[in-house]
């Protein structure tokens, strides 16, 4: 069926110890996915970020001033780098393969559509306006004049299907790893024509120098805001994180720091480098697209301004397969049955040719069309960044993080307020006999009644910074995450364990047999050989018996870790 896949599988003839041979059923090696190494993900995740929001960057310089905006592009491009490498520790903390199946353990079904919907409308946005940024730009390339919308319109149909299509048409996200690269290429070459012609000797000779005009533009209060958005949008990548981590060749922590890490580095010294040269260059003039500064200046500046803008419309052809292939995987977890399927393993459903040239068609189309009547990609930008974008990059991080880690939150909790009802306990703390025939005497009243105002007072400060850090909130937020996150783990424990995605090994709860165990009758000095290591990406085999076993030990070993130890008597007191 069309939307219940199965793992294709193979016979294969093995030969038993007995000579006997038969038939067993394989799986296919067509069906793994592909993999990529640090440099395809590297560029594949860099692609994600930078799109078309570079040019922007400019302007947002100028919304929230020229210090506070370098300030704020070196701490998104930072907060972007540990909101990635946060979701993908705590996926492999929870043992989750996907930012889907993160959110559902902790915020259970309602959590899974929550974030599933916005991933959908973020990646959906995104192709919505490579289109209409190619409809824009590349006719005005080719000669064509302003206002023939429907030479515009058949170039954009003509270009897209021809280029856009068939890469959209690959399986896995490694496949893209090498028209990621060439994007990366181009747009390094874009910011370097930017910088290159943007008049920002002119621009400083008439105002003042660099220090005169940095004195000036601090802070813009007023919009600061906006700038931030505009930022915001430009780093936004945790919609398509997981599949880019998924497709890395042996994805542990350290491999995909490295990822993040040079990814990150890259897009910050290219979007800070084209956003301070465009802003010099123009000031208060800059619009919101900085190569539209660069057609009014003429001659050979215009000439690099079209240069410029072919780079980035070229980049827009190797941009959009990233977000069509996040929205192919929205739709495979929505829709398609199975457990592979609802953990977002991409290939063993798009393996069929039939189920992968359908989905991507109707991604292709349904963004094609309404590409073809918007005017302004501007629109688009907010409406999917404002809706979707937060709820990625800043919703959705914290309210995982503070889920999964809900117990100890709780307990620092406890150790700052006391009880969850922002109330303080002031009662003296019951003192031990032995322990108390070394006080001193009583201290006078006096120094007991400045003890006690000063105890009110503590207890009024935090009762006040209860309700004004929203306490109350957070704490039901860990709590509820808590006690999900249980019943989930329960769940998973009596599903037969399985290869996961992002590479973590299933580590079984039943202890293995000791090495030195005596083995009656071995010729190795009765000493049981060890057990080899599993290699990476090793799962322990298993069934619902074997996890219904491995479920009883976890909740035996709870309760004796609840009971109190037995007191040593030979420890003195």
């Amino acid at each position: 069926p069309f939307f219940a896949p199965s793992t294709p599988r193979k016979l294969v003839k093995v030969s038993t110890p007995g000579g006997t041979s038969r038939l067993i059923k394989k799986e296919s090696s067509k069906t793994k996915e592909n993999k990529s190494t640090v440099a395809g993900a590297t560029s594949n995740l860099v692609n994600a970020i930078i799109g078309a929001g570079i040019v922007g960057i400019p302007f947002a310089i100028k919304e929230c001033g020229l210090v506070a905006g370098i300030i704020l592009v070196v701490l998104c491009a930072i907060l972007t780098e540990k909101s990635l490498r946060v979701l993908v520790d705590t996926a492999k903390h929870v043992d989750v393969p996907s930012y889907e199946t993160l959110f559902e353990s902790t915020y259970g079904s309602a959590g899974f559509y929550f974030i599933s919907v916005n991933m959908l409308i973020m990646a959906y946005g995104g192709c919505l306006s490579y289109l209409t940024i190619i409809k824009d730009t590349l006719p005005i390339l080719l000669g064509v004049e302003r206002g023939d919308v429907g030479m515009e319109r058949a170039i954009l149909v003509v270009s897209t299907m021809a280029i856009i299509l068939p890469i959209s048409m690959q399986r896995d996200m490694a496949d893209l790893a090498k028209t990621s690269k060439i994007s990366v290429i181009f747009q390094c070459f874009m910011v370097l024509v930017v910088v290159i012609f943007s008049p920002v000797s002119e621009t400083l000779e008439e105002n003042g120098g660099l220090l005169a005009i940095a004195s000036e533009s601090l802070i813009e209060t007023s919009t600061i805001f906006i700038g931030l958005g505009v930022l915001s949008f430009a780093f936004v990548c945790q919609h398509s994180a997981f599949i880019v981590a998924g497709s890395l060749e042996k994805p542990t922590k350290e491999r995909w720091g490295m990822a993040t890490s040079r990814a990150l580095s890259l897009c910050l010294v290219l979007e800070a480098a084209c956003g301070i040269a465009g802003y010099l260059a123009f000031l208060e003039k800059t619009q919101g697209d900085v190569l539209n500064n660069f057609l009014v200046l003429g001659g050979s500046i215009t000439k690099a301004a079209n240069l410029a803008r072919g780079l980035l419309c070229t980049t827009m052809f190797f941009v959009y397969p990233v977000d069509s292939f996040v929205c192919r995987h929205v739709l495979v977890v929505l829709f398609f049955r199975g457990r592979r399927a609802h953990e977002g393993d991409d290939a063993s459903v798009l393996n069929r040719r039939d189920r992968r040239i359908a989905m991507t068609l109707i991604i292709y189309f349904s963004s094609l069309i309404p590409a073809l009547f918007v005017e302004s990609v501007g629109s688009v930008l907010a409406l999917t960044g404002t809706i979707a974008g937060s709820s990625l990059s800043y919703i959705g991080p914290g309210m995982i993080y503070l889920a999964v880690y809900g117990d100890e939150f709780l307990k620092k909790v406890e150790e700052v307020w006391g009880k969850f009802d922002g109330s303080t306990d002031t009662a003296p703390a019951e003192t031990d006999v032995e322990s108390s025939r070394l006080l001193t005497t009583q201290q006078p009243n006096e120094t007991t009644t400045t003890t006690e105002s000063t105890a009110t007072e503590q207890s009024f400060f935090k009762s006040v910074a209860w309700y004004l850090l929203l306490m109350p909130i957070w704490c039901e937020v860990a709590k509820m995450g808590k006690t999900k996150l249980k019943e989930f783990k329960e769940k998973e424990a009596l599903k037969s364990p399985h290869i996961n995605r992002l590479g973590k090994v299933a580590r079984p709860s039943l202890q293995m047999v000791p090495a030195n165990i005596p083995r009656v009758g071995s010729a190795d000095g009765g000493k049981m050989p060890k057990f080899p290591t599993p290699k990476y990406g090793a799962t322990a085999g298993g069934n619902k018996a074997i996890g219904a076993a491995i479920l009883a030990q976890q909740r035996s070993a709870s309760v004796r870790a609840a009971s109190p130890a037995p007191a040593d008597l030979d420890e003195p007191p």
